[in-house]
């Protein structure tokens, strides 16, 4: 059994307490650009078990590996990638994260599907726009089963379209307690593996210890970000990748363990894997 099937096989085992490692936009830093098979398949060879992902459609129809809404941060100008074809995009210089042009580019969907077959689960992110395209790849690929789609749970427009597709997996992104009623609604339509929880706070109710219970009880994994991306955004509630690596697992990555989280989404795969490793929660882990 592959590494992905493992993963796929722990999503639907609520006994098995072991902590999925998700890598945000792979692993990334100068030259390597985010949302790439570079950065993926770096992440997966520094214990990743899920690598997310977000796409984004050309004007002429090709899906790109591509996050924000502009292209002002990795292109330096406030074009969007639906303004463009793909042939225009190839041709424009590509800044890297040290402000210099980079070497290498964006990647289709199809590039990068063809360097992960096999390899990963696949957590879509902002891509719930063009899903139809998205799904179309998939299949082409014959990789729906390495796909798991996530979308804010109020987009009514993603909840229709899964609702429609009984043979892909989703993940429902919740930012306050009072939309797990919609959760409810939408579990019995679909095929939700995961909740991605979103608590700012440590007295969040969406982070209290019955609502992880509650999310678990109907055979769902809970998602938690540990990201520490800027002042203004709250992660995992404040238990975040910088405090875990400034002041050791336990005051970030342990926190989110022992509340009951089940995949952590992170930028440091290969430190959360081995501070998890070093509190037995990877590798098979019973319930107790």
């Amino acid at each position: 059994m592959k590494d992905w099937e493992r993963t796929r096989k722990w999503l639907a085992d609520m006994d098995d307490r072991e902590i999925k490692i998700a890598s945000h936009r792979g692993k990334f830093s100068s030259s390597v650009i985010e949302n790439t098979s570079l950065a993926f398949l770096t992440a997966i060879g520094e214990g990743a078990d899920i690598v997310e992902m977000d796409l984004d459609l050309t004007r002429d129809g090709i899906l790109t590996g591509h996050h924000d809404r502009t292209m002002k941060r990795l292109f330096s100008h406030e074009g969007k990638i639906a303004d463009y074809t793909w042939e225009e995009i190839r041709q424009m210089p590509l800044y890297n994260y040290l402000g210099e042009v980079n070497v290498t580019g964006l990647e289709t969907f199809e590039e990068i599907l063809r360097n992960l077959k096999g390899k990963t689960v696949m957590a879509l992110d902002k891509c719930w726009d063009h899903w139809d395209a998205v799904y179309e790849e998939l299949v082409k690929a014959d990789m729906v089963g390495q796909a798991i789609f996530k979308f804010p749970v109020w987009n009514q427009q993603a909840a229709e379209w899964a609702s429609d597709h009984g043979d892909c997996m989703f993940i429902p992104m919740v930012k306050d307690a009072e939309y797990l009623k919609d959760v409810e609604i939408l579990r019995r339509k679909m095929s939700i593996v995961a909740v991605e929880t979103v608590p700012q706070s440590p007295e969040d109710s969406l982070f209290a210890e019955d609502t992880f219970a509650w999310i678990k009880e109907r055979h769902m994994k809970v998602w938690c970000n540990s990201l520490s991306l800027a002042r203004r955004l709250v992660y995992g509630a404040g238990y975040d990748d910088l405090k875990s690596l400034a002041w050791g697992g336990a005051a970030g990555w342990g926190v989110l363990a022992q509340k009951g989280v089940d995949i952590i989404q992170t930028d440091w795969p290969a430190e959360a894997d081995t501070f998890l490793k070093a509190i037995h929660r990877r590798g098979h882990v019973s319930a107790v």
